[in-house]
């Protein structure tokens, strides 16, 4: 099944071409007949073979280039849908630490004065997020890892290709630097110390204002690369 898709737009190219040459003869073959049926005289007597060679090369000629340019069409839109299929799976990824990063700047704001915060990383280098409230209870939420690699690696070839493609992932890239941002305030800013305390309170209201703009670029682009209106997350 995936063969035939790859080789469904070569085998309409080759249809068309045909049908174009056919058409074209066609065309040619009624323009001698209505000027002989006009006219009262034989095309074929005025016409040398170089007049003949001329014309069949000038249609050859621009079947030729609408066939390429149909061709780099086709080539250009499958690249442009795998460049989004891509990078769909990156923003699923990045929407899942936005969605971390929020329930951690909400519990922060929820949780009782004294309240100690610490970042524990596993052997494994995984990363969680722990607080302990005063009367002993807590918990704790896993702060995974931002990805930008295939948005910095496609970007370019983006630009070349798409306009709105382009922007929309520009934007998208500004929320990804904009949500790495917030994720290292998690680890800078809500800690244990009662300095800590002081800029927790602050950085979890500047972290809730700038987390829907965040969504809105991953969005965004999501509904560019999925046509999906409801933005998903993925955890791995």
């Amino acid at each position: 099944m995936n063969i035939l898709r790859t080789l469904l737009p070569e085998i309409f190219g080759a249809i068309f071409g045909i049908t174009a040459i056919a058409f074209a003869y066609f065309l040619f073959s009624l323009f001698f007949l209505a000027i002989e049926e006009f006219n009262h005289l034989d095309m074929t007597d005025n016409m040398n073979p170089l007049s003949i060679g001329a014309i069949v090369a000038i249609t050859l000629f621009i079947i030729k280039e609408v066939l390429e340019a149909y061709r780099k069409n086709a080539s250009k839109n499958r690249k442009i849908k795998a460049l989004k299929t891509i990078l769909a799976e990156e923003i699923k990824l990045n929407y899942w630490v936005w969605k971390q990063i929020e329930s951690i700047v909400k519990k922060v704001k929820e949780m009782p004065p004294e309240t100690l915060y610490q970042i524990i990383s596993s052997t494994s280098g995984t990363e969680r997020f722990e607080y302990v409230r005063p009367d002993g209870g807590g918990g704790g939420i896993f702060v995974p890892e931002i990805k930008d690699q295939v948005f910095t690696q496609l970007i370019t070839e983006i630009a070349e290709l798409d306009e709105d493609f382009y922007s929309r992932s520009i934007e998208y890239g500004k929320g990804v630097a904009e949500l790495q941002h917030l994720r290292h305030g998690v680890f800078d800013f809500i800690h244990e110390t009662p300095k800590g305390e002081h800029y927790a309170e602050g950085f979890c209201e500047y972290a809730l204002d700038e987390l829907p703009d965040i969504k809105d670029k991953f969005q965004k682009l999501y509904i560019e690369c999925t046509g999906d209106t409801e933005l998903q997350h993925r955890m791995r």
